[in-house]
């Protein structure tokens, strides 16, 4: 199989290479995985190799459906989304995929359908799709993708061969930072240690100049000697509300290394490597015990922040407890 520019998931593609080389092909995959994890670039290689037709190593990415595929204009290639102003995917959606598998595929031998965010499908759209997925015409392969599949129909599930995207290494990840994005090894060992081995958030967060802004105001005001800076931190939450998720994940990352490193002293452990000096610093001003309650604190805003209570108010308490 043609995987050279996919690093990592090695275990997936050679599943996938197995399914190619035996034919043993079925009607319908469901990637599962966290957003970001690479459910789609995984799917898309496989979609991509089912319908390529040079012999060989698959995909090709040089034939006509090859370059028809990449470019997003292959006519047996369906994509369902949820439309911007609607919440989840509807059942009109579906039926109006069912009324165009009816008819045979133009080019390829198969017909390729992605259900995008599958988690999203209405409970109306799901029982839909069941009924092609209980009958599907003999040319066509669904390809789901899945942040969730709890919310999806048990049913659906058990009619789909499933792939499960897992989490990829800090040094794979430092690589595709680097290969892609031109970024030296010691900062991108940051973002992927900060991305939890999601690719696609190391990605998002290392070309996000406002995270890395508020990443370099809110870590040189947490490691300031004495007291926090309390008034520059809550200012920088004050203008920053819808990063709010990131700057809590700021926070987290930054005491957790405090309080690993302060208790085992090993530095590979740490997500933040590059501000060890600060790190090393700080970990000696708190007790593990200190450290553990602001990991709390901030774990507990984090929830009542989600159950929609006051902003202000709770990031004051959050902060004042430090």
């Amino acid at each position: 199989m043609n995987a050279n520019n996919i690093l990592g998931q090695s275990s997936l593609i050679s599943k996938m290479e197995r399914i190619l080389a035996g034919g043993r092909i079925v009607h319908a995959y469901l990637f599962t995985g966290p957003a970001g994890i690479g459910k789609k670039t995984m799917s898309n290689l496989l979609a991509q190799a089912l319908i390529c037709n040079e012999p060989g190593d698959k995909p090709c990415n040089r034939c006509s459906t090859c370059r028809q595929f990449l470019s997003g204009n292959h006519p047996d290639v369906i994509w369902i989304r949820r439309p911007e102003d609607k919440t989840g995917i509807i059942v009109d959606q579906i039926r109006s995929m069912q009324a165009i598998i009816k008819v045979k595929p133009y080019q390829a031998g198969k017909r390729i359908c992605f259900i995008e965010n599958a988690h999203l499908m209405t409970e109306q759209a799901q029982n839909a799709l069941l009924k092609t997925l209980e009958e599907p015409p003999s040319y066509t392969v669904f390809f789901l993708l899945s942040d969730n599949t709890s919310t999806l129909l048990p049913t659906i599930v058990s009619r789909c061969q499933v792939f499960r995207v897992g989490s990829l290494s800090r040094e794979t990840i430092k690589d595709i930072l680097n290969q892609r994005l031109g970024i030296s090894f010691e900062e991108a060992g940051t973002y992927a240690a900060l991305s939890q081995g999601n690719p696609g958030k190391a990605i998002s967060l290392a070309g996000d100049e406002v995270f890395r802004s508020c990443r370099e105001k809110l870590i040189n005001s947490l490691s300031q000697a004495g007291s926090l800076k309390i008034l520059d931190i809550y200012g920088l939450f004050d203008e920053n509300k819808e990063h709010i998720d990131e700057l809590l994940d700021i926070l987290e990352a930054w005491f957790r290394d405090l309080l690993i490193y302060r208790e085992t002293k090993d530095a590979s452990l740490v997500v933040n490597l590059d501000k060890m000096p600060q790190i090393v610093r700080q970990s000696s001003n708190f007790t593990s015990w200190e450290l553990k309650k602001m990991l709390e604190n901030v774990a507990f805003s984090r929830k009542v922040l989600k159950s929609n209570c006051n902003y202000q108010l709770t990031i004051e308490n959050m902060l004042l407890s430090f």
